[in-house]
């Protein structure tokens, strides 16, 4: 079904106030209580992936699936350059859905991904998502230095079955390797 647009703007915009007043209210009891102090534990994310790892965590059960959901709704599609070519892209196996991943270099040294995922996947599309907005642009260094379990800082595992959460590893396995291909 098709989503009102200005529905969509005003999610967003209420996910963005949710996280930042969040995030205050964590500094300020790490203010006051050490024991609450944030552990530099993702180091070796890009600032992009941590942001969304640390939003996730600040959420607790059903909402991590709600905004898992919500991220799902933001995949772009494919661009058209590479829609008429998309059965020649990587495909993910270890994916039980059919998930096609691109991977090109842009202007600098980073690298772009893109992806292809159907709208009735909507728990892989948001792995997707999570993925493309944490790692484009990225260096190959950047994204090798991604843990493979790295989703387990986000306290999915809470609320999906370590089967479900195979995919986004298996989704990252796929990215490094293509962006090793690049090279």
């Amino acid at each position: 079904h098709a989503l009102d647009p200005s529905r969509c703007f005003l999610r967003r915009i209420y996910t963005k106030a949710f996280f930042a007043i969040r995030r205050i209210a964590l500094l300020r009891r790490a203010a006051v209580h050490p024991t609450y102090a944030i552990i530099p534990l993702m180091a070796a994310l890009p600032e992009r992936l941590q942001e969304i790892v640390e939003d996730f965590d600040l959420l607790e059960g059903q909402e991590k699936l709600e905004y898992l959901m919500e991220l799902a709704e933001r995949l772009p599609p494919l661009p058209d350059r590479l829609a008429a070519a998309r059965d020649s892209m990587e495909q993910v196996h270890e994916c039980m859905t059919p998930v096609f991943i691109h991977a090109e270099k842009n202007g600098g040294q980073g690298i772009d991904f893109y992806f292809d995922v159907p709208p009735e996947s909507p728990t892989v599309r948001g792995y997707a998502t999570i993925l493309q907005e944490g790692l484009s642009g990225s260096t190959l260094d950047e994204l090798m230095s991604v843990p493979a379990e790295f989703y387990l800082q986000m306290g999915l595992q809470q609320v999906l079955s370590g089967q479900r959460l195979t995919g986004i590893g298996a989704i990252l396995g796929h990215m490094k390797r293509l962006a090793t291909s690049l090279n």
